[in-house]
């Protein structure tokens, strides 16, 4: 009877099992409605449904990346969309978290070509002699800088970089110049209006907002040296980005600086199979991913994997495995 009962109990969850790998229900905490974070939930899933038919991934929206980590490890979603330096931070434990937090996997990366820009009129550069921040920093003009909002990793990034040349905002304030802090289309129309001379910014190469300031003004593409790229790198966990000849606007060189990518996540104690199953989904579905938006045109399941911000979840290394990108 004990062998029949086993028995019973092991076909019992055998069909659990296959029931639960034909449809996936799930939510993912993102950003806010209608941005490209919002566009990505959908091309996840549409992935999802095309290898689990009858499947939902609800996007879920949020104040954004830092705000996804505890949202994931209390269960409000059980995956989230974060910048790896907003997980960088959280599993340190560096502000704006209090301690490190633990259990956090990666499931995947959805894109890691949206680079900093740093953006110069090229009058202002030309007079100061500023090919890369280095210059800047040498030169110690009364630069009028914008950076994107306060809070944001961009923001941070971009402040940090300048840290790494022994530049703080003070001296910037000191040398006669000034530094906003304002979202990326008030600094579209700061540039536009002839109001700054320079910004840093998160940007996909061909965003529209490069061509709208480019039509009223004569612009030029700093590079970062390598020094500051190194530095903000380590400190938040980024990849290094060559924005090449053909991707500048304004010139006919290759620019060094430095990228961010976008991490879907989730907890460690997640069901592997669960996780096997939205990584495949992506895996075998990639043009459901590329098709939501020109800027995820990109996409490809090869670089899905190239991040080590945090280890990856066991589902989703089974996947990788399986087909053969680790």
């Amino acid at each position: 009877m004990k062998h029949l009962a086993a028995a019973i109990a092991c076909v019992s969850c055998a069909l659990v099992s296959s029931a639960y790998a034909e449809t996936i229900n799930e939510s993912v905490c993102g950003a806010s409605p209608g941005g490209l974070w919002s566009l990505v939930g959908a091309g996840l899933d549409a992935a999802v449904k095309g290898e689990y038919p009858g499947s939902t991934v609800t996007y879920q929206t949020s104040s954004g990346g830092l705000a996804n980590v505890p949202l994931v490890i209390s269960g409000s979603c059980l995956f989230g969309m974060a910048n790896d330096g907003d997980l960088a931070f959280a599993s340190k434990g560096e502000e704006p978290f209090k301690e490190p937090v633990e259990g956090l996997t990666a499931v995947a990366v959805l894109y890691d070509w949206a680079p900093v820009w740093w953006i110069a009129r090229a009058d202002f550069a030309e007079k100061y002699g500023i090919d890369t921040l280095a210059d800047l920093a040498e030169a110690k003009p009364p630069v009028r800088l914008v950076f994107n909002r306060r809070g944001l990793l961009t923001s941070a990034i971009t402040e940090a970089t300048l840290e790494a040349l022994g530049v703080t905002l003070d001296d910037i304030e000191d040398w006669g110049g000034s530094v906003q802090f304002q979202a990326s289309e008030e600094q579209t129309n700061l540039m536009q209006d002839g109001r700054v001379d320079m910004l840093g910014n998160t940007l996909f190469e061909g965003h529209r907002s490069l061509f709208q300031m480019g039509e009223a003004v004569d612009l030029k593409l700093i590079g970062v040296p390598d020094d500051a790229a190194t530095a903000v790198i380590d400190k938040y966990g980024l990849q290094p980005w060559t924005i090449s000849a053909d991707a500048n606007p304004w010139g006919d060189n290759d620019v060094k600086t430095v990228t961010t990518s976008i991490i879907l996540f989730t907890r460690g104690d997640v069901d592997e199979d669960l996780v096997y199953g939205v990584t495949k989904s992506m895996i075998d579905h990639p043009e459901s991913m590329a098709a939501v938006s020109d800027a995820m045109k990109r996409f490809v399941p090869k670089g899905m994997t190239a991040q080590d911000v945090v280890p990856f979840h066991p589902g989703a290394i089974r996947a990788y495995k399986e087909a053969g990108l680790m």
